[in-house]
């Protein structure tokens, strides 16, 4: 409304220093000609009508009388004094045909709510107390933070930035993201508001909450005040707000403390009496929380004509939506993607080390897993996420700080958990920071189980883990190419059925008598059936034909592990922890023994174990091709006397069955004679078998970052991530955490543990102290042996390669740098443990 002063007009909705405007109050409005159409909203539910809805002469005329004497004085008021009547009639007219136009746009409105629900007609409010918080009700258990037309809001008002005031919805534009709302007070300015700028005056829930969560707070007011007969009524200032700490005061009660988001560099004034930069104590109730722009989306498409619900296809099923932030995926960063400046946790080694969503994605869709991924940032794509969260069966959080701190990923997150009830699976990703876990995300998956994507190393255990968490939600998803830590290089179906094996087959439960490793790539067997890519050797020396053949001729139960390796016990330890146990219950072994063989580094442990923590009668078959396995490790063990028996050369029924007798006759001399004790190995009379795997207080050379070891103090060993917590002997408090395949005990090894191929850790330069940080020492590398031979003093010697470089980004700038290591002695180097040795050694050491 006009005032009747030509000085500047001033915001309504602040203090200002007028003479006839007390402190704290409203500043005087008066109607002018220009703002004669908005008198219209002067009227209340309780006037008199006429049949059309347009208030009775009685009331207009006076309206009018107020009008006439809200206009004395000013430049209208000559001529209203030169002819009353006429101006009045004028008036008057003006009115009805204002009236007249609103009538049409609520019957436009109305029409188009029957044709496409986009705009929904506001029906007549309650009268409602300015500033006073109601209960607003969306619908039998119905959760959503959601405004419609009817509902009594705190809004923004644009006559004055980041101050918001109460008023009520009238309608709603999808299209621009727009509501269109009556303010209390009655002002007819700044009623256009966007989605983000307002907030249902609702008292929000608990989980709506939580550290960093943006809300809107109360702070200051604004007083009631008759203007020239008509009262104007006052209410509270709200603000928005960010949530900093929350707590529980002495009765129990909880409690929340915060900050204005916005201040005066944003435009913010904040001069109001009662302003204050911080809030504190305030209770839920003092809140309101602003919508969730995809329940908004959602509403306004319900019922609308390109809504169809159609029989899904294979081309447009989805499985799974990927919600992340783009700042946690390395591909992005390296790609200039990211624009703001990286948080000061984001050294170059840790981004390297980082798991990437996007390539979590991209091993999704090679299991044949149908994933939504939007890349695009604009509101453009809101509602083809919209659309796709309505169609998936499961939403996967890649949650990190960054993750909760955005507001689009917090949006997505609540749709799918609150609105959708979709099942979560939460991965954490990023750089391992849990501060999330206080806010609004973490409340609302609190209790639940996660999977770590730590890093890297990690990675392939966790994708099958993720492939499982999948499965468990969507029991018909056929998920092809799982990879499975304790068999190298295969590609299966996944099977989690408990009872059921890695191939799909029901499992042989009878008690083994001797246990068969080998390797999948010697097997034709494995090939035809897809289970690899490729194979070395020939099916007379396939190792499923040689022990088939070997168990009907002898009565024998074989521990196999496509008949008993049982796929729901979950990868990396769940596995390799039924194979020791099984490698222990059974009387002797047969290895299957290839270059293939010596060089996985699963196969490897099988046979170490076996031989050097078990000491179990060994007898080796000599499958694939050639005979560089003997340079090998595992060759140096066999060489050293195992009994072997050669089937490279077989081809044909009858050299096989001549094969498997020698066999036989072997396997009967090993049984009763019993295995001869390898150097290093444990006496079988030992009362308590000794795992070569570090355990608590141990000395250790451990992985840092850059592919640079150092010296460390074991101090726990978690079962369920097989990783080791070390203490630095330099102090440095970062990096502690540690996978067991990047431990080593800083003992000797033994000659016979070290081949051709064997991956050890060489010290090569050094690090000098840090103030505050460490105190410097040696410096450690992974290594792979190339040449062994002996010197002239008879002491055997070892060279090798780095087995990381500049590509793997690795640190290779340090004084003392050199690609090779040559001339090593045994005393030189170290071994990480094989993942069955970690497993028995923490049995015992921790209890687990």
């Amino acid at each position: 409304m006009g005032s009747s002063s030509s000085a500047a007009r001033k915001p309504r909705k602040k203090d200002f220093s007028r003479k006839d405007v007390a402190n704290n109050q409203r500043p005087r409005r008066f109607p002018s000609r220009s703002s004669v159409k908005s008198c219209s909203e002067w009227f209340s539910n309780d006037d008199e009508v006429d049949a059309l809805g347009f208030p009775t002469n009685e009331r207009v005329k006076s309206v009018a009388s107020i009008l006439s004497r809200s206009t004395q004085g000013s430049p209208l008021n000559s001529k209203v004094a030169t002819n009353k009547e006429l101006d009045i009639k004028y008036k008057k007219l003006e009115r009805e045909v204002e009236k007249l136009r609103k009538k049409v746009n609520e019957l436009t409105l109305q029409i188009s709510v029957a044709t496409s629900q986009t705009i929904i007609t506001k029906p007549q409010p309650k009268k409602i107390n300015p500033g006073q918080a109601i209960t607003v009700h969306t619908g039998e258990g119905d959760e959503r933070n959601l405004p419609g037309v009817g509902d009594h809001v705190v809004a923004m008002w644009s006559g004055s930035k980041w101050q918001y005031f109460t008023a009520t919805i009238e309608s709603f534009n999808k299209d621009k993201l727009k509501y269109t709302i009556e303010w209390d007070d009655h002002d007819p300015t700044g009623r256009q508001v966007d989605y983000f700028n307002l907030a249902l005056d609702k008292v929000p829930t608990v989980d709506q909450i939580g550290v960093g969560s943006k809300v809107l707070f109360h702070q200051g007011q604004y007083k009631q005040q008759e203007v020239h007969g008509i009262t104007r009524s006052g209410g509270l200032r709200w603000h928005e707000g960010e949530i900093e700490r929350i707590y529980e005061n002495p009765t129990g009660q909880k409690r929340y403390d915060g900050r204005h988001t916005k201040g005066e560099a944003d435009g913010k004034w904040c001069t109001f009496k009662g302003y204050g930069r911080t809030f504190a104590g305030y209770s839920l109730e003092d809140f309101r929380m602003p919508p969730n722009v995809f329940d908004i989306l959602s509403s306004a498409q319900t019922g609308s004509d390109n809504e169809e619900e159609e029989e899904e296809d294979e081309q447009s099923r989805l499985d799974v939506f990927v919600s992340y932030a783009k700042i946690n995926c390395p591909s992005a960063i390296q790609a200039k993607e990211i624009e703001d400046d990286l948080p000061p946790s984001y050294e170059e080694a840790v981004v390297q080390s980082m798991c990437d969503p996007r390539e979590i994605v991209r091993q999704l869709k090679a299991m044949g897993i149908k994933v939504f991924i939007q890349e695009d940032d604009g509101n453009s794509s809101l509602l083809e996420v919209v659309n796709a969260m309505k169609r998936v069966k499961v939403f996967i959080a890649c949650l990190s700080d960054e993750y909760a701190s955005s507001d689009r990923c917090r949006m997505e997150f609540q749709y799918a958990k609150k609105t959708l009830k979709i099942p979560v699976i939460p991965l954490v990703v990023g750089t391992g920071s849990f501060q999330w876990q206080m806010t609004v995300v973490g409340l609302l998956i609190a209790g639940e189980l996660y999977i770590h994507f730590k890093n890297k190393e990690v990675q392939g255990a966790k994708m099958t883990e993720l492939a499982r968490a999948i499965r468990n939600n969507i029991p018909d998803l056929e998920i092809r190419n799982a990879q499975y830590a304790a068999i190298d290089g295969a590609q299966l179906p996944l099977h989690d059925e408990p009872g059921i094996g890695v191939t799909g087959k029901p499992l042989i439960s009878e008690k083994a008598d001797f246990f068969f490793s080998y390797c999948w790539f010697n097997s034709t067997d494995a090939l035809e059936k897809k289970q690899i890519q490729e194979c070395v050797g020939q099916k007379w020396s396939d190792p499923r034909l040689i022990v088939s053949k070997l168990a009907s001729s002898t009565n024998m139960k074989s521990w196999l592990d496509i008949e008993r390796l049982e796929s729901a016990m979950g990868d990396g330890l769940g596995m390799f922890g039924q194979i020791a146990s099984a490698m222990n219950e059974c009387k002797f072994v047969v290895a299957c023994i290839s270059f293939e063989y010596a060089s996985s580094d699963n196969c490897r442990m099988e046979f170490q174990f076996a031989a050097k923590s078990l000491n179990k009668p060994i007898v080796a078959l000599i499958v694939g091709k050639g005979g560089l396995w003997k340079q090998t490790a595992v060759g140096k063990l066999i060489q050293e006397g195992l009994p072997s028996v050669d089937f490279q050369q077989v081809s044909n029924t009858s050299d096989m069955d001549e094969k498997i007798r020698e066999l036989r006759e072997k396997l009967s001399k090993v049984i009763e004679e019993g295995v001869p004790v390898l150097a290093g190995a444990v006496e079988p009379s030992a009362e308590k078998l000794k795992f070569r795997a570090p355990v608590l207080g141990d000395h250790v050379v451990c992985l840092h970052q850059r592919w640079a070891y150092f010296m460390a103090t074991i101090d726990s060993f978690d079962e369920a991530t097989m990783t080791y917590t070390v203490t630095w002997d330099d102090g440095d408090p970062t990096g502690r955490e540690q996978s067991y395949k990047d431990v080593a005990l800083d003992v000797t090894p033994s000659i016979e543990e070290i081949g051709i191929g064997t991956i050890v850790l060489f010290s090569q330069g050094s690090y000098g102290g840090t103030d505050g940080n460490n105190t410097g020492g040696a410096r450690y590398h992974q290594g792979k042996v190339t040449n062994i031979y002996t010197d002239d003093d008879n002491v055997t010697r070892f060279d090798g390669n780095h087995t990381k470089g500049d590509l793997e980004e690795k640190w290779i700038t340090y004084k003392g740098y050199d690609s090779r290591f040559t001339g090593r002695t045994i005393e030189d180097l170290r071994l990480s443990p094989n993942a069955m040795d970690a497993l028995m050694a923490a049995k015992e050491a921790f209890n687990v």
